[in-house]
């Protein structure tokens, strides 16, 4: 029942004659409250004697503001206050615009979003929804959701967060204590997520409380939760998602413009209400909220929005600080949580040993980011998100401002910023005449001011009370008699406030003050406040590095000449003695025994007793991805790339340049039979993760086969799908490719029509596939068995495709005549074994004997912690098959190079390739060498003698940072106690460090570990 009675007319009742006579008269409205509510409060009020800020960097000093039925009727320094306005005395307050919350997520644990572990897929997880057993996406009979639906269950655009929004008094009242006066309420679960509301913070009805109901879609790069196994599960399958859903969306609105066109020729098409729910994106009626979880994944967000052409903004990571060059590049608006990690109490002195130097510097930067997202040009809106307490809000703010952040930018973030982005700049954002009487006042002359309290909130005109103030410090007992009545109490007769909230009592007793004034001048609150200010000035002091500091190109010249070295140049002059070698402009000039300096302006390098060699190229590698390696949740994931989830900020790439790497080829893990798209890449340390991709290299995909994808070795609880047979392996492929003939034929078709028709729905898996068969795309496969090896030579064969390299191959030495006639290379391990059943008969010749059978081979890593000397496990090439120095380096330099088909520009030292070089202290194949330097496109990127100051500067940095951290604990009497408790924030990695040292790649390493561990016991 509603809580009001509407009454549009009054009525008068007239006698007259013994005659009752009803006379009705049109009047304004008005509102009757029903029996037994209080009367409503008066609806016209004027604020005196405050200072006004309008708008940030406007103020109005000792104004009046007026308001009239929830609105702002006038605002200025001499305004006329209302005869029938009840009058506040706001003297010593300030009067700002009502706060907007940027990004409320209720019901949830409200953490931000997670990109963790993904892997395998559990049997349980069958009836969360997204995923099946049928063995292809697209064929479901349960999404996990009610009624009708996308594929994939962690979409759904067509949730509609006004639809489920009730006020929560609790959260309301602790928003409200804060200055909020409204709020984007959005939806937390999924990729798409829905769209959110802007709703008033009162605790009226919500009919009445919604400013706006679909503001944002938003779209979180959400990866599993809790003991969600659905599709998708990585990183890169949550984007691969995000596009093909845009796509479905795109094609569900033409198809559906053509069925009525056609009504009568066409068959009826599936009803999907989540691709109905996006032609309002694709439309740019609604802009998209993301969720990115990373600074990477920032820029992979606006490369999404560029691609889908749809409006954005973005939830920031609080991250961006690793990476500022990135954001100055995107013009998205920020939604900023200021969820800063929180100093914890560790047990003793030794535990600091454990914390990492970029857990300390996520916790000295986190305060800064606000202000450099500023200095960047990024327009910025606050957010209580992530907090686990919002009452540390304000405070983490002065943090934010202590570094940097001017208090206009600060209260444009809470007022006019989040009002433009939520598209309510009409209504809300400043106080203005006709806009929405949303208010915060606050005693003293700044909300940013540590002393001043929130009085009240103003919302819809009707006005919140803060909480019950502290007994304000005295100087004397006898300014407590004659002292003034309470600021802010309105001129009112005793019983105005019938039906207001009312306002906390307050203690005024002189004994009260006397106790306060007591406490206030006792040495230990002295002591205390002096340790507050310490650790402030402290905290304003930021001793954490940029950790773009010490990488990037260590020397850039335009040329570079090297002579009076030992030349391996992979190529057709092999080994040159006292040679020279020239790069210009990054590429390979010239290579022999000519030392002539060209002109002086030349880098030279004198190589006397060095060996110089091509960079070298793994062909097998998961050394730089972001978000796990596998989309282990369907048996055929070639949507998913690699090249989306490029990891530009891991260590990897620093600590394999000091190993001689240069290039490697990223791959996706093998638990799929039809894996995802790889992607080759240049260890260019300090670029950005599109800068790292090697441009040229032609485009490939990870297939996979034996245990792995039959899933025999995962375990009990991890059956999940078809194939779980080898045969069941054969038949799923050529399923795909059969399919994938099917859908090339279908577009033929179209375009042969001259697109005339509908146009077919364009499948990002099938894409793949029939680029495959196009000869576009390259297949990389994962195998072990010779029985497998021959089916799938024959398989493709018989869709005329040719293998571009089996990987691992262990049992290529078996079939070896039979890959060289096909055509395929050979990228195995040197002497890896009996790490699992299926390779029991694997053996060290096993890359010798392919090479002398006509096979082109490389040794790969697999492993970022192998790939650093992946020059040694060339040279075991050379101890168990006798393979010449020669063409056992080339097993990690021009052969990989040829299997990746980008041996025309690396792989050996010649005119016109690229200059990607190693320089050695002794023949590259010896036990003892070390790599001296590494150049890549002619700029160097690691020099072992500059690498000692390179470490010692890191551990300054870091010894710098504890002392910090424990001088803070200390001033804090050992610790912030919360953190002790469970505040986990100080030890979160971040994402783009959050599997380094401890990668899941592929099922095998973790095998191959186990095995290695029972063998040593």
């Amino acid at each position: 029942m509603s809580r009001t009675l509407k009454r549009f007319f009054w009525f008068r009742i007239l006698a007259a004659g013994g005659y009752f006579f009803v006379l009705p008269f049109v009047t304004h409205a008005v509102e009757l409250l029903a029996p037994g509510f209080r009367p409503l409060p008066p609806s016209v009020h004027a604020l005196t004697g405050g200072r006004i800020v309008i708008s940030p960097g406007k103020t109005i000093e000792g104004g009046v503001l007026v308001l009239r039925d929830g609105l702002i009727e006038a605002v200025g320094k001499d305004v006329a206050i209302p005869g029938d306005a009840r009058v506040w005395d706001l003297k010593g307050a300030t009067i700002y615009a009502g706060f907007i919350d940027s990004y409320l997520v209720l019901n949830s644990s409200n953490n931000p979003v997670s990109t963790s572990s993904s892997e395998p897929v559990r049997a349980d997880a069958l009836t969360s929804g997204g995923i099946n057993f049928f063995g292809a996406p697209g064929q479901k009979t349960d999404r996990g959701n009610p009624g009708p639906g996308y594929d994939v269950g962690k979409v759904t655009p067509d949730v509609r967060a006004v639809k489920d929004y009730t006020p929560q008094a609790k959260m309301l009242e602790g928003l409200r204590e804060l200055g909020f006066t409204a709020g984007l309420v959005a939806p937390s679960r999924g990729i798409f997520r829905g769209t959110s509301a802007l709703v008033a913070l009162s605790d009226d009805e919500p009919n009445d409380l919604v400013l706006k109901a679909d503001v944002f879609q938003h779209i979180a790069f959400e990866t599993h939760q809790a003991d969600d196994q659905s599709y998708p599960g990585s990183l890169m399958g949550v984007i691969a998602t995000i596009r093909q859903c845009f796509f479905d969306a795109r094609h569900y609105h033409n198809s559906k413009a053509g069925e009525q066109q056609r009504a009568s020729v066409r068959k009826r098409g599936p009803y999907n209400l989540a691709l109905e729910a996006l032609e309002p994106v694709f439309g740019k009626n609604i802009p998209v909220l993301f969720e990115p979880g990373g600074v990477l994944m920032v820029s992979r967000a606006e490369t999404l929005a560029e691609e889908l052409k749809v409006d954005f903004a973005i939830v920031s990571c609080g991250q961006e600080w690793r990476r500022p060059d990135l954001i100055k590049s995107t013009p998205a608006r920020f939604i900023v949580p200021l969820n800063f990690p929180v100093l914890p109490k560790l047990p003793s002195e030794d535990d600091w040993e454990q914390v990492s130097l970029d857990q300390l510097r996520a916790w000295d930067w986190a305060p800064e980011n606000p202000a450099l997202l500023r200095k960047q040009g990024s327009e910025i809106a606050f957010t209580t998100y992530g907090l686990a307490d919002v009452k540390k809000f304000r405070e983490n703010l002065r943090m934010a401002l202590d570094r940097g952040l001017t208090e206009e930018d600060a209260l444009a973030a809470l007022t006019t910023a989040p009002a433009k982005l939520c598209g309510i700049e009409a209504k809300l954002g400043t106080i203005a005449v006709g806009k929405i009487a949303n208010l915060v006042v606050v005693t003293g002359g700044s909300y940013f001011s540590a002393e001043s309290k929130i009085k009240e909130v103003w919302i819809d005109g009707r006005v919140y009370h803060g909480p019950a103030e502290e007994p304000k410090k005295i100087a004397t007992t006898e300014a407590v008699k004659g002292a003034s009545p309470e600021e802010g109490s309105p001129t009112r007769k005793k019983d105005e406030t019938a039906g207001q909230p009312k306002p906390p009592k307050t203690t005024n007793s002189v004994s009260a003050k006397s106790d306060a004034l007591a406490r206030a001048t006792s040495p230990s609150t002295a002591k205390a406040d002096k340790k507050k200010g310490e650790a402030r000035e402290m905290r304003k002091q930021r001793a954490a590095h940029s950790p773009m500091q010490g990488r990037g190109p260590l020397a850039a010249p335009r040329d570079v000449l090297i002579r009076n070295a030992t030349i391996w140049t992979c190529g057709p002059d092999g080994i040159i003695t006292n040679g020279s070698l020239l790069v210009s402009a990054g590429k390979i000039v010239s290579v022999g025994t000519d030392a002539s300096v060209p002109d002086s302006s030349v880098f030279v390098i004198d190589g006397k007793n060095m060996h110089v060699t091509p960079g070298i190229i793994d062909c097998h590698s998961h050394t730089a991805i972001l978000g796990a390696v596998n989309e282990s949740t369907l048996p055929s994931t070639a949507m998913v790339r690699i090249r989306d989830v490029v990891n530009s900020e891991t260590p990897n790439l620093y600590q394999q340049l000091a190993g001689g790497v240069t290039s490697a080829n990223l791959l996706h893990g093998s638990a799929n039979p039809i894996g995802g798209q790889n992607c080759v890449i240049k260890f260019r340390d300090g670029a950005a993760p599109d800068q790292l991709i090697f441009a040229a290299a032609p485009q490939g995909i990870k297939f996979a086969l034996g245990e792995n994808v039959k899933q025999s070795n995962w375990g009990e609880k991890y059956v999940t799908r078809f194939p779980q047979t080898r045969m069941g392996v054969k038949t799923f492929i050529a399923n795909r490719f059969t399919a994938a003939e099917a859908y090339l034929r279908d577009w033929a078709r179209f375009r042969e029509n001259g697109k005339a028709g509908e146009e077919p729905r364009r499948d990002l898996e099938l894409e793949a596939l029939g680029e495959i068969i196009e000869g576009k795309r390259l297949i990389h496969c994962h195998s072990y068995r010779q029985d497998e090896i021959l089916m799938l030579i024959r398989l493709m064969e018989s869709f005329h495709v040719q293998i571009a390299s089996f990987q691992h191959v262990l049992e290529g030495y078996k079939v070896a005549d039979e890959i060289a006639r096909h055509g395929a290379g050979g990228s195995t391990f040197s002497d890896w074994w009996a790490y699992k059943y299926e390779v029991l008969d694997a053996i060290p010749y096993n890359g010798s004997l392919l090479h002398d059978r006509g096979v082109v081979v490389s040794f790969n890593s697999d492993s970022s912690e192998l790939a650093r000397r992946l020059y040694l496990e060339a040279a075991k090439a050379v101890k168990y098959g006798g393979t010449p120095e020669i063409e056992a380096l080339k097993f990690v330099t021009l052969n990989p190079a040829k299997q990746l088909r980008i041996d025309k520009y690396v792989g050996s030292l010649e005119a016109g390739k690229d200059g990607d070089f190693v320089l050695w202290s002794k023949n590259p194949l010896d036990s003892g060498t070390v790599c001296l330097q590494t150049w890549v496109d002619g700029k160097k990127f690691f020099d072992r003698n500059l690498d000692a100051e390179r470490t010692a500067k890191l551990n300054q940095e870091r010894n710098d940072l504890l002392d910090k951290a424990k001088k803070l604990n200390k001033l804090a009497g050992g610790g912030d106690e919360k953190a002790e408790a469970g505040d986990k924030s100080f030890f979160r990695n971040c994402q783009e460090h959050e599997f380094d040292g401890q990668e899941r790649h592929c099922l095998d390493e973790e095998n191959a570990q186990s095995a290695r561990a029972s063998l040593n016991n």
